[in-house]
């Protein structure tokens, strides 16, 4: 991939990419990861520098690979398109590694570690371990051959194999968060379908009845109309009439669908934490209010639930309910990493959604740290 090519994905990370798979699921603040945990290219220098190596033979040829690895570290995350593109970039990370820590210096064996993570992340398990712990062996035969100590084969070698298996072990938990992301996709995807069939079901038994009595009505009152005109005038009086009922079974019916249960939206807000590990808490009073406040409400605690679980970074969260002199309030507390609010995470909708029925949304610091998401609705119009 050519520099010019790395810098556009950079600024806008292809949706097929690591960066991409990150941040879609895991948040904006992913999109930084890979430049963050280059901090760790400090280690790679800090024995050389210590044991006093020479400059020109170990610490610049040290120094020349820095970018060059930067460069095929930043391909393996930012690249778009098929997983089988980022193998090249990974196996130049491997080479990389053995070249300079068989030729200049072993520190710079600590390349792998960074290939490790994006090894996991970028093929099956199974297959990941081949190669990490393949790469692993390699590397001693390299020292073996080179004739290094037992006591220097085991400072490289055992701090490579506990972070071998904390690489598989963090991308096999991000396989398994998935496969629940996915399962609650499906969940959501299933009750979709099944709700837009139940509607469907009932806006036919509501109006196949009253428009087959409508057209039977309108077909006889256009044959009377010439032979008993006051006869013609009740049938048309009498489609009026079952129109208009039509009418209001329909609107009602129609509210009915569009409002949702404050109480089963808790339910569902705390399944959906606690299922992201979230501890939650609930403190709820009973409350009464108009379908269209109601709804607004549950709509909003949807909304935070969601954004708790995308953007906080949360352990713990409290769901407050709770009927004042003036208004019902809905909170929801979270002990996450608070900060500033990123726009577009649903917060206008929200306050758009309050703001029709008069309610109001706020936003705080939550005094145990994190953010406190306040929503309201006036009792009465």
């Amino acid at each position: 991939m050519r520099l010019s090519q790395l810098i556009r994905n950079i600024k806008d990370p292809p949706p097929d990419s690591m960066v991409g798979y990150m941040t879609r699921y895991e948040g904006r603040f992913m999109r930084r990861m890979p430049f963050f945990v280059l901090i760790n290219l400090a280690w790679i220098f800090l024995w050389p520098v210590i044991s006093g190596q020479p400059f020109l033979t170990v610490i610049l040829p040290m120094l020349v690979s820095v970018p060059i690895f930067i460069y095929l570290h930043l391909c393996a995350y930012f690249r778009g398109g098929p997983v089988q593109g980022r193998w090249i970039y990974i196996l130049g990370q491997y080479l990389l590694a053995y070249v300079v820590g068989w030729f200049f210096s072993l520190s710079a064996i600590g390349y792998t570690i960074f290939a490790f993570y994006v090894t996991a992340f970028s093929m099956s398990l199974r297959q990941a371990r081949y190669v990490i712990f393949g790469s692993i062996a390699v590397s001693m035969l390299g020292m073996v051959i080179q004739g290094h100590t037992a006591e220097t084969m085991a400072y490289i070698i055992l701090p490579a194999i506990l972070l071998a298996f904390s690489a598989l072990y963090t991308a096999y938990t991000g396989q398994q968060q998935l496969a629940l992301r996915r399962s609650e996709d499906e969940v959501m995807r299933l009750a979709r379908l099944a709700e837009r069939e139940r509607i469907g079901r009932d806006l036919h038994d509501l109006l196949g009845h009253t428009l087959s009595v409508v057209a039977l009505k309108s077909e006889l009152a256009r044959k009377l109309i010439d032979h008993d005109v006051d006869a013609a005038r009740r049938e048309i009086a009498e489609v009026e009439r079952v129109a208009r009922d039509s009418l209001q079974q329909v609107r009602t019916a129609v509210s009915g669908i569009r409002s949702t249960e404050l109480l089963a939206e808790i339910g569902a807000a705390t399944a959906l934490l606690e299922a992201q590990g979230i501890v939650v808490k609930c403190e709820t009073e009973n409350v009464k209010l108009p379908h269209d406040r109601e709804t607004a409400l549950a709509l909003s605690l949807r909304e935070a639930a969601t954004n708790v679980r995308r953007h906080a970074q949360a352990k713990g969260v409290t769901i407050r309910v709770r009927k004042e002199p003036a208004e019902v309030v809905v909170e929801v507390a979270d002990d996450g990493r608070g900060g500033r609010i990123i726009p577009g995470n649903g917060l206008s909708g929200m306050r758009e959604r309050l703001s029709h029925v008069g309610g109001t949304l706020t936003l705080l610091p939550n005094k145990d740290g994190g953010t406190l998401l306040r929503a309201s609705v006036p009792v009465a119009a």
